[in-house]
């Protein structure tokens, strides 16, 4: 039998590109308001995911907006992110205010989250076909960010991301004809959540409002 005072434990599942600032103030704003509740932290890929919220492994989870479209899910809007280029130092990139995509064509071009915003994603592949050009998908940005400091590629990222990477020896530029947003949501079962689950829900939608005035 469980002892009668054992805390609440919330296992909340992230994907890697949901690491953020905002997700920190989160967890401290839930630590500060209910100690109480455990939170069990896991970095999981965003289908594995998707599927321990399904299945129970998780109560509740957070993720990029395209993670979700083929699912029935209880997803709630959180905030938004600008994806941008990262660039080598010394590129002649940086001549740029605002890059075309067309003026990547000469670059190798690496590519993280950029499956998640859908607009973005048509325009590089209309424009980067396979046979002359080939836009590759890296697994982390960590990798992305060493490829392109060492000048092999330029890479798109979340704006975010690019921002706390810019003393490893990478700039960043916005895209020209944009914003592309990528956005974050909280995953959570359509029915049936747990109040300790509700009141996550509610303080990450605080910190959402706050963050964005």
């Amino acid at each position: 039998m469980s002892a009668p005072d054992q805390s609440p434990i919330l296992r909340l599942a992230v994907s890697a590109d949901t690491l953020s600032p905002r997700l920190a103030n989160l967890l401290a704003l839930q630590r500060a308001e209910e100690p109480e509740t455990i939170i069990l932290l896991q970095e999981v890929a965003a289908g594995d995911l998707v599927r321990g919220i399904e299945d129970g492994t998780y109560d509740v989870g957070m993720a990029l907006a395209a993670t979700t479209t083929a699912f029935a899910m209880n997803a709630q809007p959180l905030w938004a992110d600008e994806l941008a280029l990262a660039i080598p130092l010394r590129s002649p990139l940086l001549a740029y205010p605002e890059v075309p995509l067309d003026a990547l064509l000469r670059y190798p071009l690496l590519q993280w989250c950029l499956w998640a915003c859908e607009a973005l994603s048509q325009q590089v592949d209309a424009r980067f076909e396979p046979e002359m050009h080939s836009a590759k998908e890296v697994t982390s940005f960590d990798l992305l960010a060493v490829l392109v400091a060492a000048g092999f590629a330029v890479g798109i990222a979340p704006r975010a991301h690019i921002a706390r990477a810019r003393g490893r020896g990478i700039a960043m530029r916005p895209l020209a004809n944009g914003p592309y947003l990528v956005s974050t949501q909280l995953l959570r079962k359509p029915h049936g959540s747990a109040r300790a689950v509700e009141r996550f829900a509610e303080r990450a939608v605080r910190v959402a409002t706050t963050d964005a005035a």
